[in-house]
């Protein structure tokens, strides 16, 4: 055992509480350190923070999230305050601004956050495809419902070229914009609406071939008929009718019926075309049938009603409005097809509501910038407007309402009307001027803007 003398004792006892004194100085000192940091931390950490990032446009959406949902968890997870910079009328820039507030930690975690969102995104590429003109309508949709649908359901960016033009086999150009996935998405949805219009052009070829050419008169369904008290009450019922479509654009029609070469009616070429077909099928079947060829006979008629019955040139059963009536015979305007004949009281039928649930097609035109030479159109002009719209041969023309006027109580289009179906286009107004049926009068029409519809036209 170690033998400490007396002054070494004494020392010993006076370093120990020296010691004890330096340890206690050093950690006075250490906590007052860690104090201060704290305090110097918590002022910094409260001093508010504002950030700017650039994001590409087309990534805005990824980092809104659908109804917010994605830029409110990084506002949840961050502590920060996210919005984009409202943009600049007429900018066309490619990005836009991401604004970040909040304490320098906050705004640093949402930062770090929106550029993961960012990364994380697939590649944006843009590509494009070419369609016939005529195949618009089914891929646009009514309203746009069809394209928009494409676009949501495929999460692409879908652009249609603008513009129009008088061939129907004129190509159109659609640029898809998003991720390979995206693209090839849109894509094959826009080719089914491809399928589907093939189809139904090859469909609406055959009912062409076999629908008859119609030779009947014309009569106009507005004119006032005499008839006698005991066979008609004189009261107009009014059914759905086909409109003419709500822009300037060319459009395919049949031209049904003609009175003369400044007042037509043609047909509309899309999905109901077939439909009325089959509906003249499904009527002539009906009528047609010994089983029931006896039933729904009319037990008054009506002028303005609808009936059922037969074209005075062929077999088939059409729907028609009675416009006259005698004791004989009565007086009809075919609803759909636009022209008008005569068939005894006793053939017409009632119409079973089951045939009226489709609009009716025959819609009344006028032809724009065409008036007749001497104040009347001569028969040699009614017959060449014939030969050259291709009247009731089912035939397909260009159509476009250059504007509207007023007939009785009907707002009717007033069309250009160009045959695409030769080597040449034939505008049909310049075509009958040539040969000098009639005269060309532009100035006194004013062509409607995209959205002008019937409904806001004004009667000339």
């Amino acid at each position: 055992m170690i033998q400490l003398s007396a002054v070494q004792k004494t020392a010993i006892l006076l370093a120990l509480p020296a010691t004890a004194l330096l340890l206690y100085l050093l950690l006075c000192q250490s906590d007052e350190e860690e104090v201060e940091e704290t305090v110097k931390e918590n002022v910094a950490t409260s001093r508010q923070n504002l950030i700017e990032i650039k994001v590409p446009s087309d990534l805005s959406g990824a980092i809104i999230g659908r109804q917010g949902v994605q830029i409110k968890e990084i506002q949840d997870r961050s502590g920060a305050r996210v919005n984009f910079k409202d943009q600049i009328s007429g900018d066309q820039s490619t990005d836009r601004i991401v604004v970040i507030r909040g304490t320098h930690k906050a705004t640093q975690q949402a930062e770090v956050l929106i550029r993961r969102i960012v990364a994380e995104q697939p590649k944006i590429e843009q590509s494009e495809m070419f369609v016939p003109q005529r195949t618009l309508g089914r891929i646009i949709g009514r309203n746009g419902n069809t394209i928009r649908h494409i676009s949501e359901a495929s999460r692409a960016r879908v652009k249609i070229e603008r513009g129009e033009s008088k061939d129907p086999h004129a190509m159109k150009s659609i640029t898809i914009r998003g991720s390979t996935e995206q693209i090839a998405a849109a894509k094959e949805m826009i080719q089914e609406k491809l399928s589907e219009e093939e189809t139904f052009r090859a469909k609406l070829s055959v009912n062409a071939t076999n629908r008859q050419q119609r030779g009947g008169k014309y009569k106009d369904p507005h004119q006032s008929v005499d008839v006698t008290p005991q066979s008609a009450i004189g009261q107009s019922n009014h059914f759905e009718t086909m409109e003419w479509p709500q822009h300037s654009d060319f459009i395919e029609v049949y031209v049904a019926a003609v009175e003369n070469p400044g007042h037509l009616w043609v047909q509309k070429i899309c999905s109901l075309s077939t439909q009325l077909d089959t509906l003249t099928e499904d009527m002539t079947n009906y009528y047609g049938s010994l089983q029931f060829s006896q039933l729904d006979q009319l037990d008054s008629i009506e002028v303005g009603s609808i009936v059922a019955s037969p074209f005075e040139h062929d077999s088939s059963w059409y729907r028609a409005r009675v416009v006259g009536a005698s004791a004989e015979k009565l007086d009809l305007f075919y609803v759909d097809f636009g022209d008008s004949g005569y068939v005894p009281v006793g053939v017409a039928r009632k119409l079973r509501p089951t045939f009226l649930r489709l609009p009716f097609q025959a819609i009344e035109c006028q032809m724009a910038y065409l008036e007749p030479v001497d104040d009347h159109w001569s028969d040699e002009s009614i017959n060449t407007f014939e030969e050259l719209t291709h009247t009731a041969q089912w035939k397909v023309i260009m159509a476009r309402a250059i504007a509207f006027r007023q007939i009785h109580d009907c707002v009717v289009p007033c069309l250009e009307l160009v045959d695409t179906n030769g080597e040449q286009d034939v505008n049909i107004t310049k075509e009958l001027a040539h040969r000098g049926y009639a005269t060309c009068c532009e100035e006194q029409y004013t062509e409607p803007s995209g959205t002008s519809t019937p409904d806001h036209a004004q009667a000339q």
